[in-house]
């Protein structure tokens, strides 16, 4: 097999800043992959609410109040020092 014998002008570069970062809603696991957060128990029931706001079987009204009450409006150390956690 033969050699090419182009040889790169340039200088070694840093790229580092331009990989993809890591955002503050994720957190890396053991093998080094990303993935999300663990969310407040509070602020899982309010998603689970939130998004069976139209379902059938279930009352609206009542829904959209639960979802008023569970509507995360508090910082993440205020929601984390409840206890219990809802």
């Amino acid at each position: 097999m033969t050699k090419h014998s182009y040889e790169n002008p340039s200088e070694k570069q840093d790229l580092a800043h331009v990989e993809s970062g890591q955002h503050d809603s994720e957190e890396r696991d053991e093998h080094g992959f990303t993935k999300k957060k663990a969310i407040s128990d509070r602020e899982c029931i309010y998603k689970c609410l939130d998004n069976n706001r139209q379902m059938a079987g279930l009352d609206r009204k009542q829904v959209a109040r639960l979802c008023d009450e569970f509507a995360v409006e508090k910082t993440d150390e205020q929601i984390k020092n409840e206890y219990p956690p809802l």
